[in-house]
């Protein structure tokens, strides 16, 4: 009776914090300048990357563009905010200290972001070098890679939280 009663609790704290993003999705506060700068701040990031890799490209807004005529623009759904907060909503949901889920949600934060530049960067060079297969790469690979992803760095938590608190226990004992 105890684990389906914590299933039920993740499954309500899951769904009522994803509820709640989802309402912030929709005020001004959240569709305002503050979110652009958010979009501005990846576009120039990955910009910051492209040329260390020695791309000649410009960066307008959140606009990255090569001579050759090929742009790429950072808009709401490029920004990996989605899979950052379902990530987030999971580790809170779940039943573990505080510390832990401090932990995951820092580590795994940082870990989406940066597996986001690599997304984009790459769909840039596919852009470029291979244009047929842009599209399904941008809508249909890294879409569905990016769901694995996260959902793998959630299960990576867990285990690490379980190991952690296995070495509790036994302490304990």
């Amino acid at each position: 009776m105890a684990a389906k009663h914590s299933l039920s609790n993740f499954i309500f704290i899951f769904i009522t914090l994803i509820t709640l993003f989802y309402l912030v999705t929709l005020t001004t506060f959240f569709n305002s300048q503050l979110f652009n700068q958010y979009l501005s701040f990846q576009a120039y990031i990955t910009y910051l990357i492209l040329n260390a890799f020695g791309q000649e490209i410009t960066l307008t807004n959140t606009i990255i563009s090569t001579s050759e005529d090929f742009a790429i623009q950072i808009v709401r759904g490029c920004d990996a905010l989605e899979p950052t907060v379902l990530f987030i909503a999971a580790i809170i949901a779940f039943p573990a200290p505080f510390i832990t889920k401090l932990w995951g949600i820092v580590i795994g934060s940082i870990t989406i972001l940066i597996l986001n530049f690599i997304r984009i960067v790459s769909l840039f060079f596919i852009g470029i070098y291979y244009p047929k297969v842009f599209d399904v790469m941008h809508l249909d690979v890294w879409q569905a890679l990016f769901i694995l992803l996260s959902l793998l760095l959630f299960v990576l938590w867990l285990q690490w939280v379980s190991q952690r608190l296995r070495k509790v226990h036994v302490s304990a004992t």
